[in-house]
């Protein structure tokens, strides 16, 4: 009986040390990164002289798993109204 108090009045004061610490120093090892685009936004590429030319602009498109911008399968005909009016921010290197 005597070694079950002694448990619980450890439990408890591990519990009360945890309840005490920061948040920050919780939260740093949990903290999860920010999406790089969020599900169903598209943008299209900066047109360039040669889709100036025609008409045609590249696609990309935020995808559901990995959230990151891929290529869309079809262009878009930008004369037509139909393409997303965001313009794709290009990578740093």
């Amino acid at each position: 009986m005597n070694m079950i108090r002694k448990l619980v009045v450890a439990a408890a004061a591990v519990a009360v040390a945890i309840s005490l610490l920061p948040a920050s120093s919780l939260a740093k090892s949990h903290r999860a990164k920010a999406p790089a685009c969020s599900f169903g936004q598209a943008c299209i590429d900066k047109p360039e002289k040669v889709s100036q030319a025609t008409g045609w602009s590249t696609v990309k498109r935020c995808s559901s798993e990995s959230h990151k911008m891929y290529q869309d399968v079809f262009p878009c005909y930008r004369p037509g109204g139909m393409c997303p009016a965001a313009v794709c921010k290009s990578k740093k290197k």
